[in-house]
């Protein structure tokens, strides 16, 4: 059993989503560090849930850029960044995609 194969077991339990990559057959499970409910906390600070941020395995993220979308709970979101952190996980950010006219 590989560092991979363990961090499934990390994921079971979680608040965590499956994500698909469009243009590809491939799929992961991720879950969320921000939540995705629109909050804000006075002047300093809102979270926008259009631009989530995720955790997944680095394996899953990697090959993920700025020119990747992914379809998560049938939303399709633009890919701004992956950053593995040397875990085995990473962290990937997310922008809700504009729709196309």
């Amino acid at each position: 059993m590989n560092i991979h194969d363990d961090l499934d077991i990390f994921f079971i339990g979680l608040d965590a989503v499956e994500i698909t990559v469009c243009g590809e057959d491939r799929t992961f499970i991720a879950y969320k560090n921000t939540d995705m409910d629109s909050v804000s906390l006075g002047r300093a600070m809102t979270l926008n849930p259009d631009q989530p941020t995720m955790t997944c395995k680095d394996v899953d993220g990697t090959g993920l850029d700025q020119e990747s979308q992914v379809v998560m709970e049938g939303k399709t979101y633009d890919v701004l960044d992956f950053t593995a952190d040397g875990t085995g996980l990473g962290e990937l950010e997310l922008m809700l995609a504009q729709e196309e006219e």
